[in-house]
């Protein structure tokens, strides 16, 4: 069937004729991306591994009583939370007992001690005569057993003797280090008997974290020697450590590890002891009981882009700009740190890397740089 209609035909022919200047037109009227590019250059990055744990003393003792008395006397500001200085008195037990004990038993040791000379000058003279065929042999032995008892007498005293002393030197209970008051269980006047628990005295300035870590994480960043008993990881170095309050981040102290103390199971979880160490004519910022952040020096990685950790998407991968048009690219991501990711493989030095959040762009989308 013919059209015959020529309204058709010069429809047809504007068509035609407005074709690629219409494709042209889309072209110019294709809307630009705007992003945000980052120019990456590979650098040698520090590890940083990362771990929570309370902070505890590592000298906490507590101070029982070691003979039976009433406290006559207490230190003069005795109370929970006093700062206690190393060698001051804390409690004074009544040692009229143990004195009276002593003076006896020194009474008696000068007492035997002249009867052991007596003792022993009749045994000379009697084993004289008995060499001269005078006396009997059985009077010798008598006089030797007579020595022989005084001396066991003496010996005898002489422990009493000591272990007055020792009980005296109880009755006066004095503080092991300097520390702080964190527990109190007896008062002035008081009668307490061996094994009763006086006070609890606690190092502030010996402090450790422990800080549960994953065992691959720091097997793989952080620094152990060489094992010589067969063990899965050896000895940690002692690396420099920041420990901080997660209250106040302006509270901080430095540390480094101490020991490993255990591998956890059920979370395996490598379990690190980290030491806070004091700073010379410094207050200790940090004390027991403040709950910490631990931040731990680990190995560094050669050669790695750093990325703001958002740039790279969970698949591993990253949108960067050449030549003004969008591009996927895979890469390899050996550590995501914080907010950064670092990256070991699948970009090039210079290369622009979009840090603009996308959601679904366009392969090959033209992009607006800012």
């Amino acid at each position: 069937m013919l059209i015959s209609d020529p309204r058709i035909g010069i429809g047809i022919q504007d068509i035609c004729q407005k074709g690629p200047q219409h494709d042209a037109h889309r072209q110019q009227q294709e809307r630009a991306l705007p992003v945000q590019v980052l120019q990456v250059q590979t650098e040698t990055v520090p590890v940083t591994v990362s771990g929570y744990g309370e902070a505890v003393a590592r000298s906490v003792i507590t101070l029982p009583a070691e003979v039976s008395g009433r406290i006559v006397k207490t230190y003069k500001n005795l109370h929970v939370g006093a700062i206690i200085q190393q060698g001051e008195v804390l409690y004074m037990l009544n040692e009229q007992d143990y004195r009276l004990e002593l003076d006896s038993a020194q009474a008696r040791l000068q007492s035997l001690s002249r009867d052991l000379e007596l003792a022993r000058k009749e045994h000379a003279r009697l084993s004289s005569l008995h060499r001269k065929n005078i006396g009997s042999q059985s009077s010798v032995e008598q006089a030797e057993r007579a020595v022989n008892s005084i001396q066991t007498q003496i010996i005898q005293l002489e422990q009493a003797q000591d272990m007055a002393k020792l009980h005296l030197s109880r009755c006066q209970i004095r503080a092991p280090f300097t520390g702080r008051i964190t527990e109190l269980f007896a008062e002035q006047d008081e009668y307490v008997t061996p094994g009763k628990n006086l006070l609890t005295l606690t190092d502030d300035s010996d402090l450790e974290v422990q800080v549960p870590l994953d065992s691959r994480e720091a097997l793989k960043w952080l620094r152990f020697q060489q094992s010589k008993d067969g063990s899965w990881f050896g000895k940690p170095e002692k690396t420099v450590c920041t420990v901080t309050w997660t209250e106040n981040a302006a509270v901080k102290a430095k540390g480094s590890i101490d020991r490993a103390v255990r591998f956890d199971a059920k979370t395996r979880s490598l379990i690190l002891a980290i030491r806070i160490q004091p700073e010379k004519g410094a207050a200790l910022p940090l004390t027991q009981g403040m709950f910490c952040r631990v931040d731990i020096q680990g190995h560094a990685i050669q050669r790695a882009f750093v990325l703001p950790r958002q740039a790279v998407s969970f698949e591993n991968t990253v949108f960067v700009a050449r030549d003004n048009r969008l591009k996927t690219m895979e890469v390899r991501v050996a550590r995501i740190q914080g907010e950064e990711a670092f990256v070991a493989d699948g970009l090039e030095d210079g290369e622009q890397v979009i840090v603009t959040r996308l959601v679904d762009p366009l392969e090959n989308a033209l992009l607006k740089i800012s």
